[in-house]
């Protein structure tokens, strides 16, 4: 299996956020709802770089040449103190203030398979911070090298990324005979008095 997901590391940094206060978000200001390669969430005492970045990964097992460049969700800490800078030259910065509590932060995952094709992948999809007001939806495209993150709120994840458009690019016009599968599990939530 070829896992595009959050490593171990990323998945400690993104628990340590639930109970903060979620300040803001900066992406850049190209696209409405868009950010190019990259977005930071900026959080009481500490702030997180998202990145969908290109890199080498492994596509399709039974090919001479397996790997391909595609689009993986990664993060790492941003020093607040330092400006964002977004992933695109020529652009302006979008900054909007969140002010609220994360409650409980989720990850999508789809899971393709096609056994002919050689292909067994889960990728990360999205991820969703939720405060006890609304839920902030950080996804990627169903095309694997699409590096724009999505920025979206109390939307349904399925209406974001549907799983047929998953499909479609997948089974090769309905050539192949593919599997998709969608989780989202919850990684921590937040029970006052308890981080």
């Amino acid at each position: 299996m070829t896992i595009w997901q959050f490593d171990e590391n990323m998945i400690e940094m993104l628990k340590d956020i639930v109970g903060k206060r979620f300040l803001s978000v900066e992406t850049d200001d190209s696209m409405e709802g868009q950010s190019y390669c990259v977005a930071r969430l900026n959080f009481e005492g500490t702030s997180i770089l998202l990145k969908n970045e290109e890199e080498e990964i492994a596509m399709f097992e039974n090919e001479d040449v397996p790997y391909e460049e595609a689009a993986k969700f990664s993060c790492i800490i941003s020093d607040i103190a330092h400006p964002f800078v977004p992933g695109l030259d020529g652009v302006g910065i979008k900054k909007f203030d969140v002010d609220e509590i994360v409650m409980s932060v989720e990850i999508v995952s789809d899971t393709i398979k096609c056994v002919e094709q050689g292909i067994n992948i889960i990728i990360d999809m999205a991820l969703i911070v939720k405060t006890e007001n609304h839920a902030y939806i950080f996804s990627k495209s169903h095309v694997w090298f699409d590096e724009v993150i999505y920025v979206n709120i109390d939307k349904n994840i399925d209406d974001i990324c549907p799983l047929f458009s998953d499909l479609s690019l997948w089974n090769d016009d309905g050539k192949l005979s593919v599997s998709i599968e969608r989780s989202i599990r919850t990684i921590k939530k937040y029970f006052k008095g308890k981080k």
